[in-house]
């Protein structure tokens, strides 16, 4: 049973990380033709990703104890996507000028 776990996560890594690629590099050819929507694609993707996540960790945890070290990456990345909205406000309120 945790090998199937293990390799679900694998899975799920390398999708997410080809998506992420493959999103990123598109982003780069099109930028100035997307500029526009880059706020609301931005707050819809993370807002996605959130909800996946939590769902998968629900469903993961029905399922037994998790590893430590899932755990702590779950609450890593609700650390990043916080970390996101705190840092566009201290830029957009002058941060970092001298």
């Amino acid at each position: 049973m945790a090998d199937s776990l293990r390799l679900r996560k694998r899975a799920d890594l390398l999708s997410v990380a080809g998506a992420a690629v493959a999103g990123l590099a598109t982003g780069a050819w099109l930028a100035d033709a997307i500029q526009p929507v880059f706020l609301p694609m931005l707050i819809a993707g993370l807002l996605a990703h959130a909800v996946g996540m939590t769902t998968r960790h629900r469903l993961d945890r029905k399922s037994g104890a998790l590893p430590a070290v899932w755990q702590w990456l779950y609450a890593m990345c609700w650390i990043a996507i916080a970390a996101g909205p705190v840092l566009a406000a201290w830029l957009w309120l002058g941060g970092g000028r001298s």
